[in-house]
């Protein structure tokens, strides 16, 4: 089956239109003396494409490439990743210590803002200069509805303006979800009429993850029910023709600077051990058997292979079959990672935006928490476990809803959802599962308490409407 991404348009994206000197894209823009794009110049039916375009490139930009990218520093706040990069205000981060004045805080709101914005303003530009049910209007439409719920996912608070029109209302997460769902409506609509029916799909799975955010479980599955394809996979798309094209993930595990090292929480064995073999056996979270510094010289760093959400999972195991473990393999990994059966991330590694297990995980677990049917779900955690290489179970309640988590958190790795994973179930009362204690850099201490990203100083210094924190060092919100 054909898989679908957000690259759909065209395999490239031109930016230029909205964040700096006007620069030739392919053939979509051509000028001979580069200057900057105003706003006003932006009605312009010749710049639509351009303008999708830009869209589109913003998404893959907060993905895996920004400093403050999703898939990255922004996942530092969780239990799946350990950094071994030299800046501190980033290694803080890893630490759960944030600051709003330093770190990706500034680069990961900014990010994300400019894919709602971009999002909206682009929307409304193409109802206005080309169609009210013009098919580009169920992309933008969509977009900017995962900006919203990347931004309550990721974000202690948020507000929404515009440069002529600043806000001064702050919103909670539960009132940014909010904020998604007519968009995510809005493309269901234009992709139901135009006959683009994996857009159609990605709405449903993005408003199954928003009603199970704010806790609406019988929408939830409603949402989810939707999606009956298993086939279904929406990506998001990388290229290795230039440096712009890039998964953003390849320069985190490649070089003598690499950053990204698996977490003891997720590592298969002992962290700190080498020749880490035997005890891999679940394909969804391999790793690098053995250990090596990178950035700061510090941090033991396990390079994670590709899991479930990327395009390189081979679905193999370094451990090999066993009695205990007979699904296992046995591959073993090229001293590069470059080539098979084991993948570090590539230059053009494609990231599930969402696909047709996401759903079926946001249905289960809205199941769980309205108190559903403990054998679909036992069946389902076992189908997962059996991906796992591991043993069925017959489990009820809580200790059923533990497991559900755990396969969740397997086939989700490194794949963008953990932090709001985590924060729903501190939020909704199942349980704090942030990591705490001492980091497994003794010489940092122990973790910190935060568990989301506050508003940077420059939306404070650019928006006279809203008060910088009294005491930045305690968490605002949830």
């Amino acid at each position: 089956m054909r898989m679908h991404s957000i690259a759909r348009l065209t395999r490239w994206s031109c930016l230029a239109w909205l964040l700096g000197p006007l620069v030739g894209c392919n053939d979509i823009l051509k000028v001979n003396n580069p200057q900057q794009v105003g706003v006003d110049q932006l009605n312009n039916s010749a710049l639509l494409t351009a303008e999708v375009n830009g869209v589109i490139s913003e998404l893959e930009n907060i993905y895996t490439r920004r400093n403050g990218a999703l898939l990255w520093s922004a996942n530092f706040l969780t239990d799946e990743q350990v950094t071994g990069i030299n800046w501190e205000d980033f290694a803080r981060v890893n630490q759960r210590i944030v600051n709003y004045t330093e770190g990706p805080v500034f680069s990961l709101w900014s990010g994300l803002s400019r894919v709602v914005r971009l999002g909206e303003d682009v929307t409304a530009r193409l109802e206005t200069l080309a169609d009210p049910n013009d098919k580009r209007i169920a992309t933008t439409a969509v977009l900017a509805a995962y900006g919203y719920v990347f931004i309550g996912e990721s974000m202690c608070q948020a507000v929404f303006a515009t440069a002529q029109n600043p806000g001064n209302t702050i919103l909670s997460p539960p009132e940014v979800f909010q904020q998604a769902i007519p968009w995510f409506q809005r493309a269901i609509q234009v992709a139901t009429a135009t006959g683009q029916t994996n857009i159609v799909k990605l709405a449903h799975v993005g408003l199954a993850r928003t009603y199970l955010n704010l806790g609406d479980f019988a929408n939830t599955i409603a949402e989810a029910s939707q999606v009956t394809d298993p086939a279904f996979k929406y990506w998001v798309e990388y290229a290795a023709v230039q440096d712009s094209q890039f998964d953003g993930l390849f320069d985190r595990t490649h070089g003598a600077n690499h950053t990204m090292g698996v977490s003891p929480f997720f590592l298969q064995g002992t962290f700190g051990t080498q020749d880490l073999v035997a005890t891999q056996t679940d394909p969804r979270i391999q790793h690098t058997t053995r250990w090596t510094f990178g950035h700061n010289g510090l941090t033991k760093l396990y390079k994670p292979y590709q899991g479930l959400r990327f395009s390189g999972y081979s679905g193999q195991t370094i451990a090999p079959a066993s009695a205990s473990c007979p699904g296992c393999t046995g591959a073993t990994p090229d001293p590069t990672g470059d080539r098979g059966p084991l993948l570090l991330y590539q230059k053009d590694t494609r990231v599930l935006l969402a696909d047709y297990l996401e759903a079926q995980h946001d249905l289960y677990e809205a199941m769980m928490r309205q108190g559903g049917n403990d054998a679909a779900v036992n069946q389902f955690v076992n189908d997962r476990r059996a991906v796992g290489n591991e043993p069925a179970v017959t489990l009820t309640g809580p200790a059923l809803f533990d497991e559900l988590r755990v396969q969740r958190s397997r086939d989700f790795y490194q794949g963008g959802l953990r932090l709001g994973d985590l924060r729903r179930w501190k939020r909704d009362g199942v349980g704090d599962f942030f990591p705490t204690g001492n980091h497994v850099n003794q010489e940092w201490g122990v973790y910190g308490i935060w568990t989301c990203f506050p508003l940077p100083l420059e939306e404070y210094q650019g928006n006279p409407n809203i008060q910088p924190p009294a005491n930045p060092l305690i968490p605002p919100g949830i």
